[in-house]
C-alpha cells in the first residue's frame, strides 16, 4: 500500500527492521505488509524481523540483511467473506524485498472486509481490514512559486473529521510509489467539509540505502515538484482506517523526526497484524497523472 511509503525501500524496512539497544533485543518475528485498493489485487511481502545492534551495523549493508530475510515459500491466503483463496508467489523487482503474493481472483470492493493469514514454519500472522469509500481530488493547482519549481495543492470536498488519508507520489514511468514527506493526514482539518492539501515532493533521488552511511537514511522534505516539458507525475490519493493511520502517522513522524530512522527507533510501529508485525490496509484511492509545464489548475 503502503505506507505505508519516502523511498520504497524505507517504507518496507520501516517494518522490516527492529533497531534497537542491545539490552533491548526482541525475539524474531514475521513482519507482514499487505494492502488491497478498490478495484485492484492485493499486493502481501512477508519477511522476517532482524534485529540491529552495534555489531550487526559494522558486518552488513541493509540490502544484504534484507535478502536473507524475504520469504519465498510461505503460504498467504485471504478470505473475503466467501472465499479464501491462496496468492501466488513470484519475483517482482519493482519491490523491495522483490517478492511479493498476489492473485487476480480477488479485486478489492469499497465497504468489503478481507482476512489475512500468512503462515511459514512456525509463524502463523492473521489480520483483517476494510476498504473506505475512495477519496478524490476535486482538483489539484499546480503553482510554479520559482524558477522551475512547482507547489501542488489539492482541494477535497464531502471530508468528515474522522476521515483519514494518505498521499503518494511517483514519477510517471514508475511502477511503486512513494509516501509524500508529511502525507499521512486526517480530516480534523475540514471547513464545512472541504479541505486543502499541499501535495510534497518526496525525495526521488533515493533509491539505497547502506547501514553504514548514515546521511543515507536521513529523511529529506521537498516541497516542490519539478516543472519539466517531459516528466510526468503520478499522485494517488487514499482513503484509509484509523489503524492504517496509526501506522502510517507513527512511521512519518519517527522519518521526519529522527536524524538516522533505524538507528533510533526502540519500538516496533503500531500494527494490525496477530503473532506478527506490520501493517494489512486497504485503500479506497485515486489517481492523477500530471504534466507540470505551467502554472495551471487540474480539474477533475
Amino acid at each position: 500500500m503502503a505506507s505505508f511509503k519516502h523511498a520504497i525501500l524505507l517504507i518496507l524496512l520501516s517494518i522490516a527492521i527492529v533497531a534497537c539497544q542491545k539490552e533491548e533485543l526482541q525475539q524474531p518475528s514475521i513482519i507482514v505488509e499487505g494492502w488491497i485498493e478498490e478495484g485492484k489485487a492485493p499486493i502481501v511481502l512477508i519477511h522476517k524481523s532482524y534485529v540491529i545492534d552495534e555489531d550487526s551495523k559494522s558486518r552488513a549493508s541493509l540490502q544484504s540483511i534484507i535478502g536473507g530475510q524475504m520469504i519465498v515459500f510461505g503460504r498467504v491466503a485471504i478470505f473475503d467473506g466467501a472465499d479464501s483463496i491462496i496468492l501466488t508467489g513470484r519475483i517482482d523487482t519493482s519491490y523491495m524485498p522483490p517478492y511479493i503474493y498476489t492473485t487476480t481472483q480477488i479485486e478489492g470492493i469499497a465497504g468489503k472486509t478481507y482476512s489475512l493469514h500468512a503462515h511459514y514454519q512456525g509463524y502463523d500472522a492473521t489480520a483483517q481490514t476494510t476498504i473506505p469509500s475512495v477519496a478524490r481530488f476535486d482538483s489539484i493547482r499546480a503553482q510554479e512559486i520559482a524558477p522551475g519549481q512547482m507547489r501542488l495543492t489539492g482541494y477535497m470536498h464531502g471530508v468528515k473529521k474522522d476521515n483519514y488519508y494518505m498521499l503518494m507520489a511517483k514519477k510517471l514511468e514508475a511502477h511503486q510509489y512513494r509516501l509524500c514527506p508529511l502525507g499521512v493526514f486526517s480530516g480534523a482539518a475540514a471547513n464545512e467539509g472541504k479541505m486543502a492539501v499541499t501535495i510534497y515532493c518526496p525525495d526521488f533521488s533515493r533509491i539505497g540505502i547502506d547501514i553504514q552511511k548514515k546521511d543515507s537514511v536521513r529523511p529529506t522534505t521537498v516541497m516542490t515538484f519539478p516543472k519539466s516539458e517531459e516528466q510526468g507525475y503520478s499522485i494517488k490519493l487514499a482513503q484509509i482506517d484509523l489503524e492504517s493511520y496509526l501506522y502510517w502517522d507513527q512511521y512519518a513522524a519517527q522519518s521526519m523526526t529522527q536524524g538516522v530512522l533505524f538507528m533510533s527507533v526502540y519500538k516496533n510501529l503500531p500494527s494490525n497484524i496477530q503473532n506478527g508485525l506490520g501493517i494489512w490496509y486497504g485503500m479506497g484511492s485515486s489517481e492523477y497523472h500530471l504534466r507540470l509545464t505551467q502554472s495551471k489548475t487540474f480539474i477533475f
